[in-house]
């Protein structure tokens, strides 16, 4: 079967060099999920052709730039289409609504046995795939990385008014269009009950993987000195991350140093207590090669994502797929969307207060440099042999196949 992708990810090389020209300021998570999905989906038999509509984020806050002419790119086996737009608030969502449709149409004229993936959070493509797919009779999967209406909205309280009132409607657009899918890959269980009324087809894949992660060398003696415990992704104190930062200088450990990469709205504060002591180092955004670098020279990886919200039943972070696979140690909490499957590769934060986040630290950051590469190299071997791109996207396209056969 033939694949029609549309997110808003672009190729890795296409990403970078929109965010070295400002014209994108959005963090690599999504880019990377989607990429490397699409990479899975395409090393399959089951894929004849994938093609990737791709709506790459960019508004009038980052560039002036109004007039975005078509491009196409093709990157090993998907064929990458970047549609024209015009740049501006209103336009811009309309004219993406209506190239997507055309080169939809397009592709289903070439050939009739395809199938539509779309990610249900960006609102410009999953409307035309939508409607195409009702249109045509194609079937449409909706991707869930994130229910809306149900998320922690941090990112967000550092909007201007007129910001969070778009982005509101938005995510309540996004919210009512939900039942409107044939299928749907979710990340957790507990966000079937919410996103599919009508009972719909699902798969739940928690995430994925890079398999080439397979071949990354990580050994002790590959660690810098003094170690390195390391923190990357939204710097939002609703995600633990203040907590951990003041529980880790009370413990004052002069073997260690705290690195931590990312922005959110703990960033200012984060800046000014990097500056007054010596072994807290923020970063700020890097590219996502330079995270992954930087994670097999760590000695121990950290997400400290509160446990406490209602979104976080509905929420798989990425980071830790992608902590695993580097072979380095991670130390985070018992979110209720994961499954007990992960629990032997992993140290916890089970008291996620900041006393309880600084016993913790004392703890794991006593132990033996074989104690963590003996834990890094089982969680490794484990997220290699049962969740890469290549085995999740395998799942993925037999659940896909099942359906159409019903």
């Amino acid at each position: 079967m033939n694949i029609i992708y549309l997110s808003s990810s672009c190729s890795d090389g296409k990403f970078n060099q929109l965010r070295e020209s400002g014209v994108t300021r959005k963090l690599p998570q999504a880019q990377k999920y989607h990429c490397l999905l699409m990479e899975g989906i395409v090393q399959n038999e089951k894929c004849s052709e994938l093609y990737a509509i791709s709506a790459f984020p960019v508004n009038r806050h980052w560039t002036k730039k109004v007039f975005f002419s078509k491009e196409t790119e093709d990157v090993g086996n998907i064929h990458y289409i970047y549609d024209a737009f015009i740049n501006s608030p209103i336009l811009r969502q309309f004219t993406r609504v209506v190239q997507a449709k055309k080169e939809i149409r397009s592709l289903y004229r070439k050939s009739d046995d395809c199938v539509i993936i779309c990610d249900v959070l960006n609102q410009s493509l999953a409307k035309a795939a939508r409607a195409c797919g009702k249109k045509f009779g194609i079937p449409v999967v909706g991707i869930v990385t994130d229910v809306p209406g149900h998320t922690s909205g941090a990112r967000t309280k550092s909007y201007s008014f007129m910001r969070r009132m778009i982005c509101g409607f938005a995510e309540r657009n996004s919210e009512r269009n939900l039942e409107k899918y044939d299928a749907y890959l979710l990340l957790t269980e507990a966000m079937n009950a919410v996103v599919n009324k009508r009972k719909k087809p699902y798969i739940v894949l928690e995430g994925h993987c890079d398999a080439q992660m397979a071949t990354a060398e990580n050994d002790i003696s590959s660690k810098v000195k003094p170690k390195i415990a390391m923190y990357a992704g939204g710097i939002h104190k609703e995600y633990g991350i203040e907590r951990l930062v003041n529980a880790f200088v009370r413990g004052g450990f002069p073997d260690w140093e705290l690195h931590i990469y990312g922005d959110g709205n703990y960033q200012n504060d984060l800046t000014e207590l990097a500056k007054r002591t010596g072994n807290v180092i923020y970063h700020g955004v890097k590219p996502n090669s330079e995270i992954v670098s930087s994670q097999l020279k760590a000695t121990l990886l950290l997400n400290p994502r509160l446990t406490n919200a209602e979104y976080v039943k509905y929420s798989f972070p990425s980071k830790t797929m992608e902590c695993m696979a580097s072979g380095t140690p991670l130390c985070t909490t018992r979110l209720p969307g994961m499954p007990e499957e992960y629990y032997p590769y992993l140290f916890f934060f089970d008291d996620e207060s900041e006393n309880g986040m600084l016993a913790t630290l004392r703890e794991v950051l006593a132990k033996s440099d074989n104690e963590y590469h003996e834990l890094g190299a089982r969680a490794k071997a484990f997220v290699i042999s049962e969740k890469t791109n290549v085995k999740q996207a395998e799942k993925l396209l037999s659940f896909i196949e099942n359906i159409r056969k019903k």
